[in-house]
């Protein structure tokens, strides 16, 4: 997609953000009114003799409270009907805001990229239609802020679609093996280094819980390791990705019609993935490893079975109680590696409870950990648009993991207080003197159906809250 900024434009479809004091003066002359700016509004224009073809007006409310939010909503909206009307070129008015020309720039790319996204490459009739051309009017703003606005929003898109490119995958297409060539095909020529690791290599590292949980399958689990050094003189800091290509529970069996959504159960990876590619493009200076560990939780003849024991590199002793608990048993694995490898942070990431989506729904993801990181998360959330709310570690709360002949068991006693336990568990293996966050994302993992920026399937969510919250972490 190209991007131009301009002071006007020949395109034949303009898309004009409009708030009510905007819509007051009728811009453009086009016969809007403040019931056009309402936010999520999208209304199409006519005008016969007139060079643009068609206005796309779309609200973002009041000026005073517009944020960047609500500019990457409009700017999805108006893309995909843009598109349904068949125009591949169009060009954006900006009305004045008080915003930076920065973060408006990057919200108008987010929003118009990921709002046109389509994952339809399995179809036998794929959509070739895809926006080329998009001019930014200025108006009375400074073009080189705009223009490193628009290379932020760039790089932040190309990072989220990456991840929901990934996630959206069929799990056939997917094994851990292809994730691991994947990763190491995209970053090859970047500054991103990757490292593979697989069969007897996992045994020598002591990743006990990543190699119980793939045993079920033929298709072996695999480490993926990515280091991106942007300044070697900074902390060092580790994401971990949960990279469970298919989650079938295992011999604690799924019991829905319908878990073909289980093949994004590896969408925290995708999420880690999509955060040093948005990382590397940027040229950060940042000192940030990337680990997934991959796997896939079949039934099978070789399958992990509920009582069995994981003894960690650590040497903590886990009663497997259940097998579709599966996520916690790799990650484990991930903080324990973090630890050796000098992180001084970890935040880890995974679709990891139903009980977390069911607390915060589909739009907002937990965070648990130390307080200060789970403050940045949630101020950088509310900023990017991948929000997450803080959640609490209940201490007493660790005596429903008692296992009557391990450290603890993988679940928790009762139905209660499922996410909570869940990040019990994984405090159990982050190294001493760590700072840790851990993200729940299971609620916002996918959407059912296309609103805003978001498109039906993957929403890559994670990816740019990941990215910034190392920027910020970095030059603390």
């Amino acid at each position: 997609m190209e991007w131009r900024i301009e002071s006007d434009s020949p395109l034949g479809c303009h898309i004009v953000l409009l708030t009510p004091e905007f819509a007051a003066g009728s811009p453009l002359g086009l016969p809007v009114s403040e019931r056009h700016a309402k936010k999520g509004t999208v209304t199409p224009f006519f005008r016969n003799g007139d060079e643009v073809r068609l206005w796309l007006t779309a609200g973002i409310g009041p000026e005073g409270e517009v944020q960047p939010e609500h500019i990457r909503q409009a700017m999805g909206e108006a893309g995909r009907m843009a598109l349904k009307e068949g125009w591949e070129e169009v060009a954006v008015h900006l009305p004045e805001l008080p915003l930076p020309a920065d973060a408006l720039g990057r919200a108008v790319v987010e929003g118009l990229v990921l709002g046109t996204y389509r994952f339809d490459r399995y179809r036998s009739d794929p959509q070739t239609q895809r926006l080329r051309r998009v001019d930014v009017l200025r108006g009375t703003r400074e073009s080189e802020s705009l223009f490193a606005g628009i290379r932020r929003g760039e790089a932040d898109a190309a990072g989220t679609c990456l991840a929901r490119d990934l996630a959206n995958e069929p799990a056939n297409h997917l094994r851990p093996d292809l994730l691991a060539s994947r990763v190491q095909e995209h970053f090859s020529g970047t500054p991103v280094e990757v490292s593979v690791y697989g069969g007897v290599k996992l045994e020598r590292m002591d990743l006990q819980g990543l190699t119980a949980v793939g045993k079920g399958s033929r298709y072996g689990p695999r480490l993926i390791e990515m280091r991106y050094t942007g300044d070697s003189s900074k902390p060092l800091i580790a994401l971990v990705g949960k990279g469970v290509t298919f989650d079938s529970g295992g011999i604690s069996l799924k019991t829905q019609r319908d878990i073909s959504d289980m093949r994004m159960d590896m969408a925290g990876a995708a999420a880690v993935i999509g955060a040093l590619d948005v990382i590397a493009k940027l040229r950060l200076p940042v000192h940030v490893v990337g680990m997934v560990p991959a796997a896939e939780n079949l039934p099978g003849a070789h399958s992990m079975l509920p009582g069995d024991i994981i003894r960690y590199a650590n040497g903590t002793t886990v009663q497997v109680a259940n097998t579709d608990a599966e996520g916690r048993l790799i990650l484990a694995d991930g903080l324990i590696l973090a630890g050796k490898r000098g992180a001084r942070t970890v935040i880890d990431i995974a679709t990891l409870t139903g009980a977390c989506a069911a607390a915060l729904g589909p739009k907002i993801a937990g965070v648990f950990g130390d307080e200060g990181l789970r403050k940045l998360l949630q101020e950088v959330g509310e900023e990017v648009g991948d929000r997450v709310w803080p959640m609490p570690l209940v201490e007493e709360y660790e005596s429903l993991l008692d296992s009557d002949y391990a450290d603890l068991k993988n679940i928790s006693e009762g139905p209660y207080a499922g996410a909570i336990t869940a990040a019990l568990f994984l405090k159990r293996f982050v190294p001493t003197g760590v700072a840790w966050a851990h993200i729940d994302m299971a609620g916002p993992m996918d959407t059912p159906k296309a609103k805003g920026y978001l498109p039906a399937g993957a929403t890559g969510f994670g990816v740019r809250l990941l990215a910034e919250a190392v920027n910020r972490l970095a030059s603390a």
